[in-house]
């Protein structure tokens, strides 16, 4: 049984998450307690139960506290097994966060899987639906998983409703990483979108991210951002931007709210593009700790550079360090760019 506090590094549901995936893929039980303690709301929401009620169906867990509102919980897995899963948050909680907790897990199931996840896929704190599908599974795949993401239906805050399928093979071994450099800039593409409100709110923001991306990084860089409509269940807007460089991509998003002005979506998302590109670095801040899980199983050691060090890809490697024996290094300081080493020296599984 391993003992977890839920307060150490980030102290929000990252480490939950985390210890889910790797209990299920190491077959080690685990007690969890002061969970998201450093959030203003303690203890398991409603996209935090969903993900130990996917974790423990995939692996036919036995649980214990498994309620909303819980600050603790016990979990013991058996055996993961692959199969047709659905999973509906029933709010607008994170579907790609519940995705991603059984991912890691289903690579060492028995049979191939596919996963339908319903509720939010443009929600504030998590990784939206374009980032997890251009950024996110790009790098998992070229690490070796195999399968597919599909958006079935989009779903914003607070009515959610969005719906995505993931179709995945089992893998038993992954490829190490080794990204330091980036190279050269090669261009930029993205898109503005609304679902259910006028175009001119995503026209506005295409512009504003166009004008702030062109006083900035000249006139040289090619720049394809579009303004497009979706079909949504309820009203939302959004930036998606990507970065494609030599050797990495890197994706930031900005959301709407009720009274934000369109121009300061687009603008958030160049400026957190912009800070990245100044770095040099290859790897995005929010791909950094999604990476850890996976490249911790690889047969070799990894290493990458990432432009900066989040609370939440230190929490990654030491959770992932709670369950697998691992030789990590973190050469930078929280919120500066930094160099990640990752040598699994195998594992306690059963």
């Amino acid at each position: 049984m391993i003992e977890i506090d839920g307060s150490v590094g980030e102290g929000g549901g990252q480490v939950l998450r985390s210890a889910l995936s790797l209990s299920c893929l190491t077959g080690q039980g685990f007690r969890i307690h002061n969970i998201r303690k450093n959030r203003s709301k303690p203890g398991l929401m409603r996209q935090h139960l969903m993900a130990v009620q996917a974790a423990a169906r995939i692996s036919s867990a036995e649980i214990a506290g498994d309620r909303v509102g819980s600050a603790e919980i016990s979990f013991f897995p058996r055996a993961v097994r692959g199969g047709d899963y659905s999973f509906d948050i029933g709010t607008a909680g994170s579907a790609s966060l519940v995705l991603q907790t059984v991912i890691p897990a289903l690579l060492s199931a028995d049979r191939k899987s596919s996963v339908t996840v319903t509720g939010g896929t443009h929600v504030p704190f998590s990784p939206c639906w374009n980032y997890l599908s251009e950024i996110f599974w790009p790098a998992v795949s070229r690490l070796g998983v195999r399968g597919n993401l599909d958006l079935e239906a989009y779903g914003f805050y607070p009515k959610g409703g969005g719906r995505i399928r993931c179709r995945l093979q089992p893998q038993g071994t992954l490829s190490s990483l080794t990204l330091t450099e980036r190279g050269r800039l090669l261009r930029i593409t993205g898109f503005s979108a609304v679902g259910n409100l006028p175009l001119s709110i995503a026209q506005r923001e295409r512009s504003s991210a166009l004008h702030l991306l062109r006083h900035e990084l000249g006139e040289e860089v090619l720049i394809d951002l579009e303004a497009r409509e979706v079909r949504v269940y309820g009203q939302g807007t959004f930036i998606f931007i990507k970065a494609h460089y030599e050797r990495a991509e890197a994706g930031f998003t900005s959301l709407g709210a009720r009274g934000k002005p369109a121009e300061l979506v687009g603008e958030e998302a160049v400026r957190e593009l912009l800070e990245h590109h100044a770095t040099r670095m290859p790897v995005d801040p929010h791909l950094a700790d999604q990476l850890v899980l996976y490249l911790a199983r690889a047969q070799e050691g990894s290493r990458f550079a990432t432009s900066r060090i989040t609370s939440h890809l230190e929490t990654n490697l030491l959770v992932a360090g709670y369950f697998l024996e691992l030789k990590t290094e973190l050469g930078g300081a929280e919120g500066a760019p930094g160099e990640v080493r990752i040598v699994p020296a195998g594992n306690r599984a059963r």
